[in-house]
């Protein structure tokens, strides 16, 4: 059995540059190769860690890494992923699998012929406080389910600024998939049926070729839970997310204010909730945050043998239910999601 996972990091943009941070921090993995079509970028991070890089990941796919990270934007990893499991590589991606349906079949199909361990980075179910959620849910302390309500935005300067590839991805695929994959593992169910609306203009005003917002209701074998999630939210709000939760039941009820982790900084010209800083070490200069625990997860689940959560797929699921709600959204009548697994 190995002591230390070989890794290669595919895709280095504002959170892929996180991958090789976690890896070579960690004690059982050890970053061997990055890939980023920005030469600049990929050249940089190589003499960080002190690795190969390349701007072609098939150079990646063909070295003699155990296991790869993909990274690259939402609407890129069939691709690379696909390559991987041919190679029987342990593949790391980040959500969601596929912006495509039938890609995330073939790539569910890829894995079940595979010897490869997989795992898609859902990395909320880590955070303590949805833990506390789920173990409440689990216990029973709220009785029966009856309805729901999750929501999950961002300031418009992501669509903006932040993502150069947003007019292929959206709202649907960039925020929608974390909070469907949420309720899903918190009810620990897969939905029946669903009927959803979105809106469009704003952003395509400004060249960007997606949607501003989408509101999803959705159907599960217990309760009823409402989907909202938008692109266009001012920039003036005190986080660059915005997010609620709330869960009723018989006896009793969950609210998670997810965007207000209790601590905002106020100045003459704004109040701001601070949002968590990518690649800070906390005071004792550790990589602590729970954003970063998932890819040690992966290491330890390739190390030890072992079938790790978030497996494809349950991303299928994720993936199927987007694909739902547009198709919803364009016949203008709810949909059964288990047409489409």
């Amino acid at each position: 059995m190995l002591d230390e996972l070989s890794i290669g990091v595919i895709g280095l943009g504002i959170w892929g540059a996180n991958h090789p941070l976690v890896y070579d921090d960690y004690h059982r993995s050890k970053v061997t190769i990055v890939c980023d079509l920005d030469e600049i970028k990929a050249k940089k991070i190589a003499e960080k860690f002190k690795c190969d890089w390349t701007t072609d990941y098939q150079e990646v796919i063909n070295s003699d890494v155990a296991a790869v990270s993909v990274a690259t934007p939402d609407f890129a990893h069939f691709d690379p992923v696909s390559k991987l499991l041919l190679k029987n590589k342990h593949v790391f991606v980040e959500k969601p699998l596929t912006t495509n349906l039938n890609e995330a079949k073939k790539l569910c199909r890829l894995a079940e012929k595979s010897s490869s361990i997989v795992m898609v980075d859902f990395h909320n179910r880590w955070n303590p406080q949805w833990g506390l959620v789920k173990g409440a849910i689990d216990s029973g302390e709220i009785g029966q389910a009856s309805m729901g309500y999750i929501r999950l935005s961002n300031s418009i300067e992501v669509a903006e600024s932040w993502l150069s590839w947003a007019g292929n991805s959206g709202p649907q695929w960039f925020l929608l998939t974390h909070i469907m994959d949420l309720m899903n593992w918190l009810l620990d169910e897969i939905p029946i049926t669903l009927f959803a609306l979105g809106k469009e203009g704003h952003l395509r005003s400004k060249g960007i070729d997606t949607w501003d917002s989408l509101q999803v209701l959705v159907e599960y074998p217990s309760t009823n839970v409402c989907f909202e999630t938008s692109w266009i939210v001012p920039n003036s709000i005190p986080s660059v997310i915005d997010s609620q939760f709330t869960l009723y039941g018989d006896k009793g009820k969950i609210d998670f204010d997810f965007d207000f982790a209790g601590l905002s900084f106020a100045t003459n010209s704004k109040m701001s909730f601070p949002f968590f800083p990518l690649g800070q070490r906390d005071r004792w200069g550790k990589l602590s945050h729970f954003m970063y625990a998932p890819m040690r997860y992966f290491v330890d689940c390739v190390l030890d043998g072992i079938t790790p959560m978030c497996s494809f797929e349950e991303s299928l699921v994720n993936v199927a239910m987007v694909q739902a709600s547009l198709d919803s959204i364009a016949t203008k009548s709810p949909v059964v999601v288990q047409n489409y697994l």
